[in-house]
This record gives C-alpha cells, sequence and structure tokens, in this order.
C-alpha cells in the first residue's frame, strides 16, 4: 500500500452505483474541463498571482515561524490562539489532528508544549470563562489577522492586553500584513514580536504561513514535516494531465457531481482528530466557491462512526442531492483490543478479540458500501496514518483542489464580497466613523410584522 495519501474516486461510476453515477463520456468531459482549468491555474502560478501555491517550499518564512514556535513552546505553560476564520481554523485543525483531540488533558511532557486555546467566537462567555481558568505569568497570546482589523480578534486582543498587565510585550505576538492595518501598527508600537502574512495569500488559503505554522510549532508538533508533505502533495499536483493529478481529479468529480444536481458535499472523516479538519474544508470550499445564485456547492463535516447515528439516515433515503467523500486512515497507531466478553451473548460476542480500529475501519467500509447500494456517490481520501506529512499533502490538496474548481465553476475562489456587508452593518452598528450609513440603513427596515412573531 502506497506510504502517500490516495484519492479513490471510483465510488461515483455509473459502472457501480447505476444511474445516478457518472458515465465514461461524464468522466472525460469532466477531465476536458479540469484539464483547461489546469492550464489556467498553471498560468497564474507561472505570473506570481497564486500565492498560496509555493509555501510548502518557502524555507525562510517556515524557518522563521519554527523558530518563534519554538521560543514559545519552551517559555509558556498555555497558548490562546486569537484569530476567526482562516486566522484560526487551520492551525486548530493541524493541532488537533497531530496532538490528538484530548490534547490539552494531558500532562505536558506527553503533549511536547503547552496547551493551546483557540476561541474563535466573540461570545463573552467563552472568553471570560477562558481567562479565568489560565495565569498571566504563563500564558501567551498569538494575535491573528491578515487584514489587521478584524473586530473579533482586536477586541480580544484589547481584553488581553489589560488582563496580562505590564508583561503584556513580552507575552503577545502579532501575525498579520507586513505593512498595512492596525495590528501592525499596533504591534511595531507596542513592541510585540511579530510575523508577516503574504498579502498574496488569502486567509483561508494561509495554513502553511505563519498563521497556522506557529501554532503548531508553539505547540510542540511537526510543522516541518506539515510543510514537506504539502510540498510531496505540489510536485503531485504540479501534473498537467488531469487523470494523472489528484487535486484536478477531485475538482473535476465533485464539479461534474455538482452538475448533475449533487450540490451537497459531505466529508466524512473516519477519526476524532480529523474532526477540525472538517471545520476547515467547510470555510474552504463555501467561501471560495459560493460566489453565483446558479452554482456553489455547500460542504458539510461528519465525523465517522458517530455521524452514522444521525446523519447516515439522510444521506442514505433523502434527496439525492449529496455526495459524500471519506477519509480513512490506515495505521492508528494502538488499535485498542476489544475483551472477550460474555460470548454467548450474540450483541457482544463477536466483538471480543477485535479492536476498535477494526470496528471503526469496518464501519467506514460498511458505510460506504450501504451508500454504494443505494446509488449514491462517494469518494475516499485514505491517509496512511495520522501524521505531519499526511496531514499536509490533504491541506494542499484541497486548496490546489478549491483553485481549480473556481475555474470550472466560473468564479473567483480567492475572495470573499459576500461576507462585507455583515461587516460594514456590525461596525456602523457599534459606532465605527464612517460607517454610519450601514447602521441607518439597517434601522430603516420595515417594522418586523406581528403576526409572525411569538412572545
Amino acid at each position: 500500500m502506497s506510504g502517500r495519501l490516495r484519492l479513490d474516486a471510483s465510488g461515483v461510476a455509473e459502472a457501480r452505483i447505476g444511474a445516478e453515477g457518472l458515465s465514461t463520456s461524464d468522466r472525460e468531459r469532466a477531465l476536458e474541463a479540469a484539464g483547461k482549468a489546469l492550464a489556467a491555474i498553471f498560468r497564474l502560478r507561472d505570473e506570481g498571482r497564486l500565492g498560496f501555491w509555493n509555501l510548502p517550499s518557502d524555507r525562510d518564512s517556515i524557518e522563521a515561524s519554527i523558530a518563534l514556535g519554538m521560543e514559545i513552546r519552551d517559555r509558556f505553560e498555555d497558548v490562546v490562539v486569537l484569530g476567526i476564520g482562516g486566522s484560526s481554523l487551520g492551525a486548530r485543525a493541524v493541532v488537533s489532528a497531530l496532538g490528538g483531540s484530548l490534547r490539552n488533558l494531558w500532562p505536558r511532557r506527553r503533549r511536547g508544549g503547552p496547551r493551546l486555546f483557540f476561541p474563535d467566537n466573540s461570545d463573552p462567555a467563552t472568553f471570560r470563562d477562558l481567562l479565568a481558568f489560565l495565569s498571566p505569568e504563563s500564558t501567551c497570546f498569538l494575535a491573528i489577522t491578515k487584514s489587521g482589523t478584524t473586530a473579533e480578534t482586536l477586541s480580544q486582543l484589547a481584553i488581553a492586553r489589560e488582563w496580562l498587565g505590564p508583561g503584556h510585550r513580552d507575552r503577545i505576538v502579532a501575525v498579520t500584513d507586513p505593512e498595512k492595518g492596525s495590528l501592525r501598527a499596533i504591534a511595531a508600537e507596542e513592541g510585540w514580536k511579530s510575523l508577516p502574512v503574504p498579502p498574496s495569500v488569502g486567509g483561508r488559503f494561509s495554513v502553511l504561513t505563519a498563521v497556522g505554522l506557529l501554532p503548531v510549532a508553539a505547540a510542540g508538533l511537526d510543522a516541518r514535516g506539515l510543510c514537506e508533505g504539502a510540498d510531496a502533495m505540489r510536485m503531485r499536483c504540479e501534473e498537467p494531465e488531469p487523470a494523472r493529478n489528484p487535486a484536478a481529479l477531485l475538482a473535476a468529480v465533485l464539479h461534474a457531481l455538482d452538475r448533475r444536481g449533487k450540490r451537497i458535499h459531505v466529508l466524512f472523516s473516519y477519526a476524532d482528530a480529523l474532526r477540525e479538519l472538517g471545520a476547515w474544508y467547510v470555510q474552504l470550499w463555501a467561501e471560495s466557491l459560493g460566489k453565483s445564485e446558479a452554482v456553489g456547492p455547500t460542504p458539510l463535516a461528519a465525523v465517522g462512526a458517530t455521524d452514522q447515528h444521525s446523519l447516515l439516515q439522510l444521506l442514505m433515503e433523502g434527496p439525492r442531492d449529496k455526495a459524500v467523500i471519506f477519509v480513512t486512515v490506515g495505521d492508528r497507531g494502538e488499535p485498542a483490543p476489544i475483551p472477550v466478553w460474555r460470548p454467548e451473548d450474540p450483541s457482544l460476542g463477536y466483538l471480543g478479540g477485535k479492536t476498535l480500529g477494526e470496528l471503526i475501519h469496518a464501519e467506514a467500509v460498511g458505510t460506504q458500501a450501504a451508500l454504494e447500494a443505494a446509488g449514491r456517490p462517494t469518494l475516499t481520501l485514505h491517509l496512511p496514518r495520522i501524521d505531519a506529512r499526511s496531514i499536509g499533502e490533504f491541506l494542499f490538496l484541497w486548496e490546489a483542489a478549491t483553485a481549480i474548481a473556481g475555474h470550472l465553476y466560473g468564479v473567483d475562489p480567492f475572495d470573499q464580497p459576500g461576507v462585507e456587508l455583515s461587516k460594514r452593518i456590525t461596525q456602523g452598528l457599534l459606532g465605527r466613523k464612517g460607517y454610519e450609513e450601514h447602521a441607518a440603513r439597517l434601522r430603516a427596515r420595515p417594522a418586523p410584522d406581528p403576526a409572525w412573531i411569538l412572545d
């Protein structure tokens, strides 16, 4: 079996699942379109307009993030990442994948570094309770915002600075635009250490910049291995023939299924450690491709076997508007043997002598087989193991596939104009100068019809 990530799209074939699948001619048309999209992506790369593409081999940036991360790792007991969206999701996903879903509960010796917290919401209860749990003397804050103006991040930063007191100068690190934005100016004035976010890299594509690498290194995890895996996938994605290019094939198949009405793309990961990668995928796929009323897939994230007891009924017998991407794992380490207990009980006897690893593998195989029997299209991304290299491969695969899919859908995958109005209204309501008209427009809306309201 290959030691690298494997993409298996055979579960979408008409020959395997019937009329809901893609025919040979469907596949040929999809790959032809993907080839044109791939050529466009390569032109952007060659013109220096594809900012994320060469990040895995940007040694200076990688080593700067690792060096500062190791300083933080050695000095602090707790690290709080202040960021939202692409400034939090990637780092959280990698730390969870490589450190395990229970990492913060382990003693430091087993963790290999400080505890990491990601309060990526403006909910006051969570942030208040987190600060009550932590100690200013042993806590470092990483303030991460590419624009340097993100309201949620700057608000939490203001609270954290006051909470830290006079010692804040060497307990706050900024990761932001190298020149522009409020956070860049504030960091210089306050004397905080800082790292840049390349202007050409969008937030949701920034996990392989300091945005993701600094928290990963601060946790004592393998940031270099992450980049090595991503670089290996990058080289695979340089293949000009789309049938042999994993990102092109992934984008082509999902776009072709979308055109057949399968517009909901469910990432079904069979490992708790991969749960947060699902949230990262949802932002990447939704914010990059949801740009037109006529097109735009809806991503969902699920975890097996847990969500076999929630979403699976809908996936099996609900509307035929979904494609399911399974994420499976080969070597899971210690498989957790199930002891022989009450062998005469038919509900228990067959489990004795097996392992939890065998159980979750059988559940993934069985669920995929059931969906195929119901004529529902599935793909599989198989990781040989959950380690830095495999996670790096996974990250770059989806970033490259997203860029290619943008061309297939006819949208710009690197902007997000649909989120700007919400930000402007919020800032207007809070009294930001220059945004008064947005608050006034909100207040001028017709009053709600009482017929639709229950108290």
